[in-house]
């Protein structure tokens, strides 16, 4: 089975999280590390049990918490190699 809880949408900041029974994703980034956190709490969830973030693309409404996240975790992120190099100019993370 797979769950799929849209946490936002719009131009202030789009996430989702999808959740499997290998795997805890979060859809792109778009929010602040606190937003985030308090997204995930909504529906029992916590950014440190994620397993990845995926990126769908570089814009700022989806990847604004994305460093954040990623200095704080250590996840692998996801994305295309055009959304990678932008990630990577943009806020210096690693994406694969």
């Amino acid at each position: 089975a797979v769950k799929l809880t849209i946490l936002g949408s719009g131009s202030s900041g789009n996430s989702s999280y999808v959740e499997t029974d290998e795997a805890r994703v979060l859809v792109d980034a778009g929010f602040s590390v606190r937003q985030v956190r308090q997204r995930l709490a909504s529906i029992g969830r916590a950014p440190e049990n994620l397993t990845a973030i995926l990126i769908t693309h570089e814009h700022g409404d989806h990847i604004t918490g994305l460093k954040g996240l990623a200095d704080k975790l250590n996840l692998p992120i996801y994305c295309n190699r055009a959304t990678k190099d932008e990630i990577e100019r943009i806020t210096g993370v690693r994406a694969e």
